[in-house]
């Protein structure tokens, strides 16, 4: 448009570290979560710096690039994941900023998650679905959060379960792992008295923040692994994004499930970048990085 005056997430100068993890040989629906870094990259450095309540955002992303995985080596691609993980904490903590990762099906923040987890930090999921299956061969994007419950004893809560999406065993398995659960009609039945008890649940802690878009209706985010009929909305979302950086300190935060080869429109990807920009952007809302 040839305003001189206009600026964007992209030419802002870089501070945020930034990683992508092309990984979706976990997925059990449909694959393509691979091609989500470069996507959602995309929409992110074309958003405006401009909140209206949040203000203008003076830090852009320093881009480390993506994480150099092994297409179906799952015990590689782990091990490299943790490590560029554990790099980019570092960066975010000197620096004082999060550090932000775009997957990937969901099975990456098994990994990303796993040195902030190690240094006290709790973890809050917004997800479709509980993510605690066992199986009995094989792998799968939904079995990551048990395997981090079990082996890390995290403290986990993750918000948006929505109905018709789980197992029947899900809940009591949840209720076992000490794994906090706020769903999709807890949210619906009292929206104020569900953002009360998230911000009870997360106050004065260390967070990881994991944005699945499968939590979100499939109306607002038909691209991704999982797509779920009866979701949240983008402004509840927002709402509880809020609550979290506002009463938590957020050490990290990935977005994960964008499957940008089936959504013709492009809104998934370009929804995820505004999630992933409002919790960023938060989370700086309460440190002394303006």
């Amino acid at each position: 448009m040839k305003d001189p005056y206009d600026r964007r997430i992209g030419e802002l100068e870089p501070l945020i570290p930034l990683a992508g993890v092309p990984w979706d040989w976990s997925t059990a629906g449909r694959p393509g979560a691979r091609f989500a870094p470069s996507a959602v990259r995309t929409e992110l450095y074309s958003l405006t710096p401009l909140s209206e309540d949040l203000g203008e955002l003076r830090w852009g992303f320093d881009d480390m690039g993506d994480v150099d995985i092994v297409g179906g080596d799952i015990v590689e691609t782990g091990r490299r994941v943790v490590e560029a993980s554990r790099h980019v904490m570092e960066v975010a903590m000197s620096r004082g900023v999060p550090a932000v990762f775009i997957g990937g099906d969901h099975s990456i923040t098994n990994w990303t998650s796993r040195p902030f987890v190690e240094r006290g930090a709790s973890l809050v999921v917004l997800d479709a679905h509980y993510d605690i299956r066992k199986l009995a061969e094989g792998v799968t994007s939904g079995s990551w959060l048990r395997e981090l419950v079990e082996a890390t004893k995290v403290k986990a809560l993750v918000v948006g379960v929505s109905e018709y999406a789980n197992p029947p065993y899900a809940p009591s398995r949840a209720k076992e792992l000490g794994v906090d659960i706020i769903s999709r009609v807890e949210l619906l039945k009292d929206f104020k008295s569900s953002l009360e008890r998230l911000k009870s649940l997360v106050a004065g802690s260390k967070v990881y923040l994991s944005i699945d878009m499968d939590h979100l209706a499939q109306a607002f985010a038909p691209g991704v692994n999982s797509p779920t009929p009866l979701g949240m909305t983008p402004f509840e979302s927002m709402s509880v994004i809020d609550v979290i950086t506002s009463s938590a300190k957020v050490v990290g935060i990935d977005v994960v499930e964008v499957v940008p080869g089936v959504d013709a429109t492009g809104s998934t990807p370009r929804l995820a970048a505004a999630l992933l920009l409002r919790a960023v952007q938060g989370s700086l809302a309460s440190t002394n990085v303006k």
